[in-house]
């Protein structure tokens, strides 16, 4: 039976830059096989969290780099509850639009794949201390249903990130202007990983 809850209760899922690195482990719960090949990177597993019955995240980054301090990262969430992708889609969206408030950095936009059951979500985000702007993050995120070995289903995410650090903020959105289309059209096309979870 599938667990049912209020999609609010989402609003921790699918963060970004507030990732609580340092708390994760590395139990490889999803199999996928490694490297993980995107945009001619290779990706390692770097953290693993479960911490819900019915969420699951692991973080992959290119060998040399930290969670803490990457350049790029992919990962991929699943949750395992009765609500559609849509929800969880809209639900994102509600939040970036409250980040907007107090992040003028912020801005997103959405693409549907009907034919695939699938969105795609794109958007920019930053984290800023006293008026310094530390991080700039670029996210690609990419839903679709899924459906565990046992017929339970939910939701996959998965998505790639890119950042830029203080000191360099400006010369990577100059350069994210230019991957951006390509890196949309690699992940749209890229065969997503077919794997099972195990506890």
């Amino acid at each position: 039976m599938l667990m049912r809850f209020n999609i609010a209760t989402l609003s921790f899922l699918f963060v970004a830059i507030q990732s609580a690195t340092g708390q994760g482990n590395k139990i490889d719960r999803f199999h996928i096989p490694t490297p993980i090949k995107f945009e001619n990177s290779s990706y390692y597993l770097s953290d693993s969290y479960h911490p819900e019955s019915y969420y699951y995240k692991q973080e992959y980054i290119p060998k040399g780099e930290s969670a803490d301090h990457f350049n790029s990262m992919v990962t991929v969430d699943v949750v395992i509850a009765d609500v559609s992708v849509k929800d969880v889609v809209d639900q994102k969206i509600k939040e970036l639009q409250a980040m907007q408030k107090t992040d003028p950095i912020v801005k997103y936009q959405l693409t549907e794949h009907a034919e695939k059951g699938e969105y795609m979500l794109d958007f920019l985000m930053s984290q800023t201390v006293d008026g310094r702007v530390l991080i700039v993050e670029w996210n690609l995120y990419r839903y679709r249903a899924y459906t565990t070995k046992a017929g339970k289903k939910g939701v996959l995410l998965f998505a790639y990130s890119l950042r830029g650090y203080e000191g360099k903020t400006r010369d990577f959105l100059i350069s994210l202007k230019t991957k951006r289309p390509q890196i949309g059209k690699s992940m749209g096309e890229y065969k997503l990983p077919d794997f099972q979870i195990s506890d």
